[in-house]
């Protein structure tokens, strides 16, 4: 737990450090709330677009802090091309996939609005594919890709049970392995779903549950 607060800070104020921490010692005392969120980054590679799809469950503690484990997957290949062993170009398509620890801070919140701060580190991989003669599909080259993602978030919430999100931050690669060529560092633009499953349920059945 100790890295996240250390890159989340380095996105804030200095003169707040202090509201901070005691937000962050008092929040993490509280029983926590279950959080569920589905979202979508937009970035670039090269000059081509690319758009993640994901969804993070995680931990909500007092509505400050949420923590928790995303997967992410490119929604449409990217088309690239190699040159294999005899010097001829193959087209293939460019695959990425991997997992993201977050935690995000709410420095501003209303019953409507939420204001946050959120930060997430990548663990995964890209590889480039193509389909065989039989329909197979084949991997040429695969590179290890450990990423860092700071953004600035927006939340509302539209009626009890659903609200939506936007955002933007930068895709930092610190890391990727040699063999995929393409760059994956570039700006982000994200947009999200948040379903509030403790609302809905509480509807249904009257009862209450610790999801937010």
């Amino acid at each position: 737990m100790t890295l996240f607060p250390v890159l989340l800070l380095a996105q804030y104020d200095d003169e707040k450090m202090l509201v901070f921490e005691e937000e962050f010692k008092k929040s993490f005392k509280s029983k926590p709330k279950l959080d569920v969120k589905f979202d979508n980054r937009f970035s670039f590679i090269q000059d081509n677009a690319l758009k993640t799809v994901g969804i993070k469950i995680g931990l909500s503690f007092n509505r400050k802090f949420k923590v928790g484990l995303g997967i992410n997957q490119m929604l449409f290949p990217v088309e690239s091309t190699v040159i294999n062993e005899g010097d001829t170009s193959v087209p293939v398509n460019l695959e990425y996939f991997y997992f993201s620890p977050y935690l995000e801070y709410v420095y501003y919140s209303t019953r409507k609005w939420e204001f946050s701060l959120a930060t997430q580190i990548g663990f995964g991989g890209a590889s480039y594919q193509y389909n065989d003669e039989n329909g197979k599909k084949v991997k040429l080259l695969e590179s290890t890709v450990l990423s860092y993602e700071p953004a600035m978030m927006i939340d509302y919430k539209i009626i009890r049970w659903i609200g939506i999100g936007t955002g933007v931050g930068y895709r930092f690669v610190y890391y990727k392995s040699p063999g995929i060529k393409e760059r994956f560092s570039s700006p982000e633009y994200v947009i999200k779903l948040k379903i509030y499953l403790g609302e809905i349920i509480r509807t249904i059945t009257g009862k209450e549950l610790k999801i937010d």
